[in-house]
């Protein structure tokens, strides 16, 4: 493997990307030296411009109501349309490439990606709850298996914005905005006729098109479309010696959102949306320590695992403004079929004979509801008021079953005969809440905010397991399990608005993370299958500021934090005889950290530099008297490290866009993503890798297009995201390709 190091190689590819943006500047310098006669005057004239330039105000529904970002007492990065254009994301890994505090926790294929903020999130299995909370829209979208713990393709489809809440969010939130949360906003209809359309091709053989078409279709309903289509036909993972890609993926999803203005304060969205993604599952993507010589090549697969996901969402919201408040009701419904096919689970093992073969198989069928509604003051007095409700209701049920063939010494072992087995598991959740935020003016310059949440979850899980052996005794007769849990989550805030452009807060606020069930029970080992909720509570300081030099724009964030959880979730096993895995409360720990996010717009000459600089680090160590079962043995975990803590990590994205003429302008981007130290579980067997990726692109934008070409990870740096039952599993290699987008 190559892991990145900070030293030479750093400064070296440094200096490349830099030398690529020089050059996008000097080419688009050499062709304005034109009229030189005229040189006084047009430089007296961009002067006057470049001062009277105006940049908008960046606004964030971080606590459920349109706000500028310098007012919200949290650190928050948000994301434009057209940021998430030009940075090229298009899933939760390459979001999590701009956020500072970020970590993606992945096992192979994007439907099993976690994003884990703040150090949060370390203890994840199957189909247990996220550390992370997962929005469309303002409404909570995540649970079960086949990605429910992360965004699909579909939620980057045409967005508006995305916006990231860093630090614990239950009192608004609720439910599983332990680390933070995520809020993907869709782009509602508009009064106006508009379209796009994206063609792409990359070096993976990926060919995709993207489209949207808006149309008012009344003086009062306004309708919007938007699609894509990608079909991967090569990959990064191959088959050796046969050479077929492992990976090869389809993906597709479609959205029709209707705008209804019912009066002058009445708005009505109505959202439908379908999606399918078709691809390879994690036991083909993981090098097997005993069989794979290398990262990305796979020996002795004898099987074509796929994994299908379809789903269907239905989204609606009404926005309703009274004479000195606003209501708001949301709701979201949604279907989700998700099957994992042909898992070589020998090879998984490290095993490999021609008497040997076995296959898991793995399907689930979910549906969940959810409802919102809340009244708001408008911002008018010395005294602002939120109230609201919520509930959410899911089944997941879940069939695995794992069969084959056992010849020769094989038919012998215990062990493998105990895998020929059915599981038959549901899970059911009923969650309902009330919630509310009172600002109290306590001067001009002073607020003073308490938030505040009552949470009830209800969970009833079963769980069957027929033993398909004749010779073991595996079998699990029907057990139900049902427990609830009742949480009350505070946050206090107080912001200071020191000067027109500079703004200080403190807070202290709580996060709650669901207990639930473990789906991989043992026989004898019940205990196991349940486990409780983890509670974080977390103090946070922090300034943010706006300021204007002439024409150059600075917004600086900065934020301290310390936080500590009770009863953490943390991925151990069974006993030290059975080294299966379950997720447990294993005690408390405490991590701390800081986060900087600095945003310049600078004009130079006729266009624009654009420069977002993250900067992060988190630690933290587990609570006295903690402890674990790992691979046999209990490790005492006290004033260890917390996994997926890192020293420092970087986020860095830089854009310099200058015309060419009257109509045209070359642009070109960097954007570098570098993390290090720290461990990637709580026994300290396995260092997280350092590692730094760098993207480029380079294009022309027209007054109605735009064409560039860009590449990922253009040094190839590969690297360990996570390592399950002896198989290792690595990020994205170099990936390059050419995008087209035409709008009207």
């Amino acid at each position: 493997m190559i892991t990145g190091k900070l030293s030479l190689g750093w400064q070296l590819r440094s200096s490349a990307a830099a030398l690529a943006i020089v050059a996008v500047a000097a080419g688009s310098a050499a062709a304005q030296e034109t009229g030189t006669d005229t040189d006084a005057d047009a430089a007296t004239e961009q002067a006057a411009n470049d001062e009277a330039r105006v940049y908008e105000t960046v606004t964030v529904r971080a606590r459920k109501r349109d706000e500028s970002i310098e007012d919200v007492p949290s650190s928050v990065t948000a994301l434009s349309a057209e940021n998430v254009d030009n940075l090229l994301i298009e899933a939760p890994a390459d979001l999590v490439r701009q956020v500072p505090g970020a970590i993606l926790v992945a096992s192979g294929p994007s439907y099993l990606d976690d994003i884990a903020l703040r150090g949060q999130g370390s203890g994840r299995l199957g189909f247990t709850e996220s550390t992370t909370g997962i929005y469309r829209d303002g409404i909570f979208i995540a649970g079960g298996g086949f990605g429910g713990r992360t965004f699909s393709e579909i939620d980057f489809l045409d967005v508006q914005n995305i916006e990231v809440y860093r630090g614990p969010q239950g009192a608004l939130y609720g439910r599983n905005a332990v680390g933070g949360a995520v809020n993907v906003i869709t782009a509602k209809p508009v009064d106006e006729v508009q379209g796009r359309i994206k063609l792409g091709y990359n070096s993976v053989e990926e060919y995709s098109v993207e489209g949207m078409f808006n149309t008012p279709v009344s003086d009062t309903v306004a309708l919007r479309v938007a699609g894509f289509y990608s079909d991967q036909q090569d990959g990064f993972y191959e088959e050796v010696p046969s050479g077929r890609a492992l990976d090869a993926q389809t993906n597709w999803g479609l959205r029709g959102i209707l705008g209804i203005d019912a009066s002058p304060r009445t708005r009505i969205n109505l959202t439908l949306e379908t999606s399918e993604s078709e691809g390879p599952g994690f036991s083909t993507m993981g090098q097997n320590a005993v069989l794979d010589p290398d990262p990305f090549e796979r020996t002795n697969i004898s099987t074509e695992e796929l994994v299908t996901i379809d789903q269907t969402s239905v989204f609606a919201e009404l926005t309703h403004e009274f004479s000195g408040s606003t209501l708001t009701v949301l709701g979201n419904y949604k279907e989700r079929d998700g099957e994992r096919t042909g898992s070589d689970f020998d090879h998984f093992f490290g095993l490999y004979s021609p008497l040997l073969e076995l296959l898991d198989e793995q399907s689930e069928e979910f549906e969940r509801e959810g409802f919102e509604i809340r009244l708001a003051s408008n911002e008018t007095s010395a005294v602002n008021w939120m109230v609201g409700a919520d509930y959410n209701a899911f089944t997941s049920d879940i069939t695995t079953l794992r069969y084959g063939t056992l010849q020769g010494p094989y038919a012998a072992s215990p062990a493998l005969r105990a895998q020929m087995r059915s599981d038959y598991a549901t899970e059911e959740l009923t969650s309902y809440s009330i919630f509310g935020l009172v600002d109290f003016n306590l001067t001009d310059r002073m607020v003073l905010t308490v938030e505040g949440r009552v949470q009830t979850d209800q969970k009833d899980f079963a769980i069957e397991r027929v033993d398909d052996d004749p010779l073991t005794d595996e079998s699990i007769p029907y057990t139900t399990f049902s427990d609830e849990w009742t949480e009350f989550l505070p946050t206090v805030s107080l912001t200071y608005t020191a000067t027109e452009n500079t703004t200080f807060y403190g807070k202290i606020a709580t996060g709650y993370r669901p207990g639930g069930y473990n789906q991989n029970p043992t026989p004898g080992f019940y205990d196991r299958v349940p486990f409780d909720p983890e509670n974080l509570y977390s103090g946070e300081i922090g300034v943010k500021g706006n300021y204007q030099f002439g024409s150059t724009l600075v917004r600086p964030q900065l934020a301290l934090f310390y936080s500590e959880t009770d009863d953490v979730q943390q991925t151990t096993t069974v006993s030290t005889e059975n080294t299966t895995f379950t997720l447990q409360n294993v005690g408390g720990n405490n991590i701390y950290g800081g986060e900087f996010e600095l945003t310049i717009l600078q004009p130079v000459g006729k266009g624009l530099w654009n420069t977002v600089l993250g900067l992060s680090t988190t630690n933290g160590e587990f609570d006295e008297g903690t402890s674990i079962l790992f691979q046999g043995e209990e490790v005492d975990l006290s004033g260890y490290r917390v996994p997926r803590t890192r020293d420092y990590m970087l986020n860095l994205f830089t854009m310099l866009s200058q015309p060419v003429t009257n109509s045209i302008e070359i642009f070109g981007s960097i954007s570098v993503q570098a993390e290090g130290g720290g461990y990637d579980n709580a026994a300290h067997t396995r260092e997280s890798e350092d590692y730094e990726l760098f993207d480029l692109a380079v294009g022309l934008n027209g007054e109605s297009w735009k064409f560039s070409i860009f590449g990922k990870n253009v040094t190839d740096e590969t690297f360990r995201t996570v390592e399950v039952n002896n198989n290792a599993y690595y990020n994205q290699p170099a990936l390059y390709g050419a995008r087209l987008t035409v709008d009207w």
